[in-house]
């Protein structure tokens, strides 16, 4: 070896150790806001997992999620990407005015096809009325903020393969067309893939005009923002140089809604009046502030309505659209088939009878999600 390159080997082979050495003498986080995700938490050695691997992989994982400055070099490793020509890199795109975008929804026909065969079947067994709000990804309706080098997004394609696949089980809900009329809106988060309280709201009032009812006015809400919300675009993308959101709540003053969230380990976790959980606004991650994030089960009552039972089956675009409908049903059983596991579906409708059946999910969701395959 040539000897002038000696020191920068040392310097080289110095930096390493160190920085190992740094990653398990600096103090342990257990979660990132930022990337909005739990880290790998420190390895536990027996001689049945030092055997077979399993502690050796989870040092790797442990060493790379707790390297000194690791958010700091993700970052610049996206912008580095972005200026070599690779925006999308990571899943998102960096679009114009600082929006972000999931990449294109890949769907495998054998996973949809299951999907759509178990809620149909679902709800024809169920014998009740039942729809779906197939929400379709910003990329498809957003597409003036769209990079000028993308992947085609192939919502519409796939939006009319799902209505055709429930077509006689379950009635079909346009939303593609009413969003992209709406397209110049704010529907949709910046940094987040979720629909805003605007998108959902008109969510809301397509799917009461498509049973023939009236929705209630957008003047009858009370509109309240919270700026400084980071969104699971952001999370994955590590463009941190964008700006935050702003959160966006419409609450219905004359609502009288009691909320009942429930998870599976048996204890309910929160029981208060209304919707929203504004102390969730204090947090890194904003968007629980409707129903109070993911759980198994959420349940509204409303006791100034007579009648109407709806139950919500349901992904996480489900959190700011369903307190819309809390002022038209007496009660309102979401169910996230993610998390609901101890119970049977129609087990629990048979004890907890309902007069209506709403799907809401996303479109990625309808096309990847294994927990529909819980139906039944």
């Amino acid at each position: 070896m040539d000897k002038r390159k000696l020191p920068l080997v040392i310097l080289f082979c110095g930096l390493l150790a160190g920085g190992s050495l740094l990653t398990f003498l600096l103090p342990v986080k257990d979660f990132s806001p930022r990337e909005k995700r739990y880290l790998q938490p420190l390895p536990r050695l027996t001689p049945d997992r030092l055997l077979d691997g399993d502690f050796t992989a989870d040092v790797e994982k442990y060493m790379a999620d707790h390297l000194p400055l690791r958010e700091e070099l993700v970052g610049l490793s996206a912008y580095f990407e972005l200026a070599a020509g690779r925006n999308g890199s990571r899943g998102v795109y960096l679009g114009r005015e600082e929006r972000l975008f999931l990449k294109p929804v890949e769907a495998e026909e054998r996973d949809l096809t299951q999907n759509l065969e178990a809620l149909g079947n679902f709800a024809q067994a169920s014998g009740l009325p039942a729809s779906i709000l197939a929400v379709p990804t910003a990329g498809a309706v957003q597409t003036g903020q769209l990079p000028a080098v993308h992947r085609p997004y192939q919502d519409a394609q796939l939006l009319e393969t799902i209505r055709q696949g429930l077509e006689g089980k379950i009635d079909w809900v346009e939303l593609l067309a009413p969003f992209s009329d709406l397209r110049q809106e704010t529907l949709y988060y910046r940094t987040d893939h979720h629909w805003t309280s605007q998108g959902a709201y008109t969510a809301y009032a397509a799917f009461m005009e498509e049973k023939g009812a009236a929705p209630l006015p957008p003047s009858a809400f009370r509109v309240s923002q919270r700026e400084g919300f980071y969104g699971t675009c952001y999370a994955k993308s590590g463009y941190w140089g964008v700006s935050p959101d702003t959160v966006e709540v419409w609450e219905n003053p004359a609502l009288s809604v009691r909320v009942t969230v429930s998870d599976e380990d048996g204890g309910e976790t929160a029981v208060q009046d209304g919707p929203f959980f504004f102390d969730r606004l204090d947090e890194a991650d904003k968007y629980p502030v409707f129903l109070n994030g993911n759980h198994s089960l959420v349940r509204l009552e409303n006791p100034e309505v007579t009648g109407g039972r709806l139950l919500v089956v349901k992904d996480s675009f489900a959190h700011c659209l369903v307190p819309f409908f809390a002022a038209h049903y007496s009660r309102i059983d979401m169910i996230d088939l993610r998390y609901f596991k101890k119970q049977r579906l129609s087990d629990y409708l048979r004890e907890n009878p309902c007069d209506e059946l709403l799907f809401v999910y996303g479109l990625d969701s309808l096309c990847t999600d294994k927990s529909l395959r819980w139906l039944g």
